[in-house]
């Protein structure tokens, strides 16, 4: 059997509770009864079916339905993910050599979207909660410092919601932009319910932001890649400048069974079964957060302080063990309890309550935790994840830019031992995934504290 094919069916086969990515959960709730029949529905750009790049028929009215639907002027299928968009915007708003203001938990693809665009990062610090581990906040201080320091800065993208659920004040960062005039974009993917229930976060969709994007796959139900990007009523971007730039990065042989479960992910959320859903699932979670918070004596479970409340989505269950860092008790409690975890750090680790769990799914979650909770004894207590954190520290300060992403990704390399590495300046990127947040990007000197991070015996450099 062809070992991909294998792979995935021997995860099918062991059953696991899948509190990570795709939302679906591996439940076909949101289908039009095209996925049933795949390659009957496999079709291509044929007469009737309309082209993705220059959208005239039913991908045009689906995208203006879609756009109706998040309440914004413009809306893009995106079926390179939301990696995409992002690229994609950063491309329509700024210039080879013009600078981008940028939080330093960006995704990859920004870093991408920098290559590609040749503009210059200024990169700034977002809060950084310590004690877990997280980035937090990127707060209206910290950017309105950086344009009064720059003024000649024409865009600022940032990450909101975290991976973890931490959302940021949209909307006074959304005034702020448009009183400097300066593009706004926001990386919304891991929030994509947020304009579908009044129980989560405001959406940056009626922000005053340029551009929007959303990851469906995530937290929308649809097949994984499937994403949207967004230009909310009040964007200054030109509609057909933003085309053009994903039309420069999109595939030309678009899948329609993935726009089409795409498209049925974004009815089905507006729907009222969709909507019946969504209450459903926050309501289990709230009620497992309640519970655990209770009955918890060893066990941590995130929760934000109450004036980041409004930000924040509960969804997102983020989880710290007294004494064992979160890979090792993550992977653990996956192989002995089926509980499927999204990542997972030295810090801890991530859970999603997604659309397509069941109420038993959220009981043998909660039983799991408790029960494991219970075994644990004072002495495991004595925590080290404190102390971890703070060690990682340096690898998240500001770091010192040596050359503009481009130019580094286009100069001269050669490899050198890690051991060798320190005060060289990278040509690779070190990241990994999920959550995608690089540690180190191309022209940034190498330090002493990212050698831990550098995976394998070398490291690209400019040579």
């Amino acid at each position: 059997m062809p070992p991909l094919v294998q792979a995935l069916k021997d995860y099918d086969r062991l059953r696991r509770r899948r509190f990570h990515v795709p939302a679906h959960a591996g439940q076909n709730f949101a289908d039009s009864g095209i996925l049933s029949d795949p390659f009957r529905f496999d079709l291509t750009e044929l007469d009737g079916l309309d082209v993705l790049s220059e959208p005239s028929g039913c991908l045009l009215e689906a995208q203006a339905q879609t756009a109706e639907m998040f309440g914004v002027g413009h809306s893009y299928f995106l079926v390179n993910g939301a990696t995409v968009g992002l690229m994609a915007a950063m491309l329509a708003v700024v210039k080879p050599g013009e600078k981008v203001l940028v939080s330093r938990n960006v995704h990859r693809s920004v870093l991408s979207g920098l290559i590609l665009s040749g503009a210059e990062p200024v990169w700034f610090l977002p809060e950084r909660l310590s004690e877990w581990g997280l980035w937090g906040a990127v707060t209206v201080e910290s950017v309105q410092a950086q344009l009064d320091a720059q003024p000649d800065i024409k865009a600022l993208f940032i990450t909101a919601p975290t991976y973890e659920g931490i959302g940021s004040d949209i909307e006074a960062l959304g005034r702020l932009c448009r009183e400097r005039g300066v593009y706004f974009v926001v990386d919304e993917a891991h929030g994509s319910l947020w304009p579908f229930s009044d129980a989560l976060p405001a959406s940056a969709c009626r922000a005053s932001c340029d551009v929007v994007i959303h990851s469906m796959h995530k937290s929308g139900g649809c097949l994984t890649q499937g994403a949207l990007a967004h230009l909310p009523h009040g964007s200054k971007i030109d509609p057909d400048i933003f085309q053009q730039a994903l039309n420069t990065l999109q595939t030309t042989s678009p899948s329609y069974l993935l726009m089409a479960s795409l498209d049925s992910s974004v009815h089905y959320l507006a729907s009222e079964a969709g909507q019946a859903r969504i209450t459903q699932i926050i309501n289990h979670t709230l009620n497992l957060r309640q519970n655990l918070v209770k009955q918890l004596k060893h066990f941590r479970l995130f929760t934000p302080q109450s004036e980041r409340a409004n930000y924040w989505d509960p969804c997102k269950l983020y989880f710290r063990h007294p004494g064992i860092a979160g890979e090792e008790w993550a992977a653990d409690f996956e192989e002995r309890h089926q509980i499927a975890y999204e990542s997972a750090s030295p810090d801890g680790a991530l859970y999603l309550a997604n659309l397509g769990l069941a109420p038993d799914d959220f009981s043998a979650f909660q039983s799991v935790f408790l029960q494991e909770d219970r075994m644990l004894v004072p002495s495991d207590s004595s925590s080290p994840n404190v102390q971890q954190a703070e060690t990682l520290e340096p690898t998240v300060l500001l770091p010192t830019m040596a050359m503009l992403p481009r130019d580094a990704f286009f100069a001269p390399d050669c490899r050198v031992s890690v051991e060798e590495a320190a005060g060289r300046i990278a040509k690779e990127t070190v990241v990994h995934c999920p959550p995608g947040i690089p540690v180190l990007f191309p022209g940034e000197v190498i330090l002493e504290t990212h050698l831990p991070y550098l995976e394998g015996d070398s490291v690209l450099v400019i040579a």
